[in-house]
């Protein structure tokens, strides 16, 4: 990913974040669509929707074309990749860049159930597993 595209990343606020969340969600959509995907108690105003719309433009995070008189968006990168640049900025932020402090803090919180332990072994195992095929075929 380019460093000025991290920047970018780094720097959405939460609002943005909202509507790149339901954008990505969407695939493509027109404002109208974007503010649909909203609960009613958290919907933006039409033109502020469209204002973050335009600013995610501008950022490369999204891009526009015309269908008759109607803007219709779509994302530039992946909501995956978005996410992981804003978890690398904490961790890096936060946590001196160390994933075992990241995730000390994660299993120190008290939503992590037992049950949410367990799905993060597998996680790891799977994870582990898939890094040391890659290393077979090395």
């Amino acid at each position: 990913m380019a460093n000025g595209r991290s920047n970018r990343i780094a720097e959405m606020g939460e609002l943005q974040l909202d509507v790149f969340e339901k954008l990505s969600e969407l695939g493509q959509a027109t404002v109208y669509d974007v503010l649909e995907a909203f609960d009613e108690a958290r919907r933006p105003k039409y033109t502020t929707a469209l204002t973050v719309l335009r600013a995610l433009e501008a950022k490369g995070l999204a891009t526009h074309h015309r269908d008759g008189r109607t803007y219709v968006f779509q994302p530039v990168v992946s909501d995956r990749e978005v996410r992981g640049q804003l978890l690398s900025t904490v961790m890096d932020r936060v946590f001196g860049g160390s994933p075992k402090r990241l995730m000390a803090a994660l299993l120190d919180d008290e939503a992590v159930t037992p049950d949410v332990v367990r799905d993060l072994r597998a996680l790891l195992e799977q994870t582990q597993g898939a890094n040391d095929d890659d290393d077979a075929d090395r």
